[in-house]
């Protein structure tokens, strides 16, 4: 079996286990919802399911395109060099996490998707300013004046008027 299809055994396997043991369990689900959209656990559901694709999409990949077999477990030093890319995009999670009660969520957002994208290599700086700022200001937008759900905005609490 493939590298690509371990792995994609691998994200299968994980989509399913948050979809059908994780959100039920996770997720109180009031008894009725007016709009399914709004459900607290639809959001995650739409994650799982594209996990569960995703998965699905690496584990039938035709077999013209394969890749060499996994001889003997693999690449072992493959998985340190990829550990500091790692530590960074967990660090940069955290970060974001625990700069949400102060800054709000959008202008985390905005440094954090920046961030990223400079230490993945980007190097188009209008898009990726372009990028970093419109879709956090995007899903704000949506979240407050579409599904009315209130996005924490931290000392900018102010701006919302």
């Amino acid at each position: 079996m493939t590298r690509e299809r371990l792995t994609g055994a691998g994200v299968l396997i994980l989509g399913l286990l948050i979809f059908f043991l994780l959100i039920p369990r996770g997720i109180d689900k009031p008894g009725s919802v007016e709009h399914a959209a709004l459900a607290p656990d639809f959001w995650p559901k739409i994650i799982a399911a594209i996990i569960i694709l995703m998965g699905l999409l690496l584990t039938v990949k035709p077999a013209e395109e394969e890749d060499e077999e996994i001889e003997g477990g693999g690449d072992a030093g493959g998985w340190l060099q990829r550990l500091p890319g790692l530590a960074v995009a967990l660090g940069t999670l955290f970060a974001f996490y625990f700069l949400i009660p102060l800054l709000g969520m959008v202008v985390p957002g905005m440094v954090m998707a920046l961030g990223l994208m400079v230490y993945a290599g980007e190097r188009r700086w209008p898009r990726g300013i372009a990028i970093a700022a419109g879709v956090p200001i995007l899903l704000y937008f949506f979240f407050v004046y579409v599904a009315s759900i209130p996005i924490p905005l931290g000392v900018f609490e102010i701006l919302r008027g």
